[in-house]
């Protein structure tokens, strides 16, 4: 080789790098296409919610209920056959676009059809789900104390009292519980959207659909659905933070710290919203954090640290921008601020995750629940579970995804035995019921995650070998054919958890989520409004919510009954009533 030739190779060796970061530059049509997906997936919710006004019932009777559900169900199925109509041809002419658009939708649809039955379950009613009970209530009184100028809870998370209040000030003429309403149905058709539009910053568009969205059907829950759906929006954002430091040997540092900055907004946004997520991924994401940083440093030098600096300075000073004040209050508050409520979960257990039952009564008693397991008492569904968590570390141990997935849920476990096991000796419980949806999210992301990883490395084997990758007894695999079988399974299956969840808020008084629903049915407007549903026409007045900003004496003692205070059974009378009564002693 001559000088000429070797000091040619050693340019070219030099400009390598340069040449990989031009190409791997995000450009503006990538993002545009990004946000018009997100547009698409919140235009089918909405449009999935207003067409359930024109379904026909009598929500407060079975029959009534069962038609709307169904009905609801052919709206959907229309829809999902317009999106495959649409979708599926065009990817002829377009691979990528179509199939983006088609997915977008259908996560769209996953959420909204469940806004759609909570909607049918409130037909005619201006309350929200339980009327002016529980949280519902005391979230009505800190919006209109809001609007009256007064300060909020320093320790919850201010954005959702703040859009009641505004939403009650400027589109519903102050009536704070209709707002609640609009908003919460709203909440209710953003998951499927913003799980679909999370995971895509991390994953191709059928499996941000099959992973993010599947996922988080178990969160889909109606009564004060923000909450959930961080945990959703949540994992994924810290994903592709840590995946932004894993590349800082390789990024300008400016272009680093830009992204670090929108990660810091997003990420600030999250927390004013609910920030309990926070508190059970926190311990697991700064381990997995100060590891990155270490190892980045170790690998590329000073100057891969100082670009994970100025990611690191960049998303913190935007996040304490948005949420300083608010994080402020919830430290300075944290040792008074004590949790004695006794969940239903409270009672089970301790192990068992694989079904989060929320903090609303249920019909099962803890000799019964969990069910009983195949596996020395742990089900299969337990058991796959930590089989795709094994898995996915296995395949994936470097990935961003999987490490974010697996620090929130270690973190998650880890606090939830420590305060489950303080619980009698400090007589509080410090919500660790709720760790069961952050376990069980993880979990399921886990083992979606290993099912793309495995997928990853079986084409990538068989691509090496210059081999087809054929289905024995079928033809190959066309990416029409798999975007077809794959937001039809999808699509499907989220109409059916869509229809099972709403199902459950049907109004009924039999104290599994329905009376919630039934509550807001029989709970007079302050115009006084009472819906057409109610029985016998008559509505109970509402009640001034102020009282619910007076905190009672706290008892210093756990408010868990020494029985079990579930199922909530009606008392039967006459000759069967004399018969358990003597069994009961």
């Amino acid at each position: 080789m001559t000088s000429l030739q070797t000091a040619a190779t050693s340019t070219e060796l030099r400009r390598a790098p340069i040449r990989r970061r031009v190409k791997d530059r995000p450009s503006p049509g990538a993002f545009l296409l990004w946000v018009l997906e997100g547009l698409v997936a919140l235009a089918a919710s909405l449009l999935m919610t207003y067409l359930a006004r024109f379904v026909d019932l009598n929500p407060m009777t079975r029959i009534g209920q069962v038609s709307g559900l169904a009905a609801l169900q052919l709206q959907l199925l229309l829809l999902l056959g317009v999106v495959l109509l649409v979708c599926v041809p065009a990817m002829r002419r377009w691979a990528d676009a179509p199939l983006r658009f088609g997915a977008a939708a259908v996560a769209g649809l996953s959420s909204g059809v469940v806004a759609a039955g909570v909607s049918l379950a409130l037909r005619d009613t201006m309350w929200p789900l339980n009327g002016q009970g529980g949280d519902s209530g005391t979230l009505q009184a800190w919006a209109g104390a809001l609007m009256q100028g007064k300060p909020l809870d320093g320790a919850y998370p201010p954005m959702f009292p703040h859009l009641i209040a505004w939403t009650a000030e400027y589109f519903t003429d102050g009536d704070v519980g209709y707002a609640m309403k609009i908003v919460s149905l709203l909440f209710m058709g953003l998951l499927g959207p913003l799980a679909y539009l999370a995971w895509r910053l991390m994953l191709p568009p059928l499996w941000a659909l099959g992973i993010g969205v599947t996922a988080s059907l178990p969160m889909m829950q109606p009564y004060k659905p923000y909450t959930n759906l961080v945990l959703v929006a949540l994992v994924p954002v810290l994903g592709k933070f840590v995946q932004l430091l894993q590349r800082s040997s390789e990024l300008p540092r400016k272009r680093a710290a830009v992204q670090g900055g929108g990660l810091g907004l997003v990420i600030g946004l999250l927390f004013i919203l609910y920030s309990g997520w926070f508190i059970w991924s926190a311990l697991g994401v700064i381990v997995l954090t100060v590891v990155i940083v270490v190892r980045v440093w170790r690998d590329g030098g000073g100057r891969a640290l100082a670009t994970a600096g100025a990611t690191l300075l960049a998303t913190t000073g935007v996040f304490l921008l948005i949420a300083g004040s608010y994080l402020v209050r919830l430290l300075s508050s944290a040792g008074s601020t004590v949790d004695r409520y006794c969940y239903f979960d409270t009672y089970a257990e301790p192990t068992y995750f694989a079904m989060w039952r929320d903090d609303l009564p249920g019909s099962d008693a803890w000799s019964t629940w969990p069910l009983p397991g195949e596996l020395g008492g742990v089900g299969l569904f337990s058991i796959l579970l930590l089989v795709g968590l094994g898995v996915a570390l296995a395949l994936g141990v470097n990935r961003p995804s999987v490490l974010v997935t697996a620090a929130c849920a270690a973190s998650a476990l880890i606090m939830r035995y420590w305060y489950a096991s303080h619980m009698e000796k400090n007589q509080a419980v410090m919500l660790y019921p709720r760790t069961s949806a952050q376990l069980l999210y993880c979990t399921l992301v886990l083992t979606g995650l290993a099912c793309y990883l495995a997928a990853r490395r079986f084409g990538a084997r068989r691509a090496q070998a210059g081999e087809p990758v054929p289905i024995r007894g079928l033809a190959r695999f066309t990416p029409r054919a798999v975007a077809l079988g794959a937001l039809c399974s999808l699509g499907l299956l989220y109409a059916m958890a869509g229809s099972a969840t709403a199902d459950r808020f049907m109004p009924n008084m039999k104290g599994d989520g329905g009376d919630l629903a039934y509550y807001a049915q029989t709970t007079a407007s302050f115009d006084g409004h009472c819906s057409q549903y109610a029985p016998d026409g008559k509505c109970s007045k509402p009640s001034d919510l102020s009282t619910r900003l007076v905190d009672g004496p706290d008892q210093g003692t756990l408010g868990c009954s020494p029985a079990n205070p579930y199922p909530v059974r009606p008392k039967a009378s006459g000759v069967v009533g004399n018969v358990l009564a003597l069994l009961e002693g």
